[in-house]
């Protein structure tokens, strides 16, 4: 986990991509699936406190990020993480229509 400064929004979104990132080359590898990084992110959530902020901070401003800086199974973590919360979720589509 990278470090996070103190009430940085922009450091802990920075860290969950980077978390998230390094998980999606592995399932990309072909070293673990879905479902396992589904697990371990859960598991850092109910763990790791400075993972569970920055995927709350990410998940809270997951309508301004987008999907393109994020991971697919990220950009999911976070959608399903505002939708524990009762938040709407997301729409990927919705994100690729606004750039065009």
């Amino acid at each position: 986990m990278p470090s996070i400064g103190f009430l940085s929004r922009k450091k802990r979104i920075l860290a969950f991509i980077s978390v998230t990132k390094d998980l999606q080359s592995m399932v990309d590898a072909g070293d673990t699936d879905d479902e396992e990084v589904q697990f371990v992110l859960s598991m850092l959530m109910r763990k790791n406190k400075n993972f569970q902020k920055a995927a709350m901070m990410t998940a809270l401003n997951l309508q301004h990020i987008g999907s393109k800086p994020l991971s697919e199974l990220g950009f999911k973590f976070a959608n399903e993480v505002r939708n524990n919360l009762k938040l709407f979720s997301v729409d990927k589509q919705a994100d690729t229509d606004e750039s065009a």
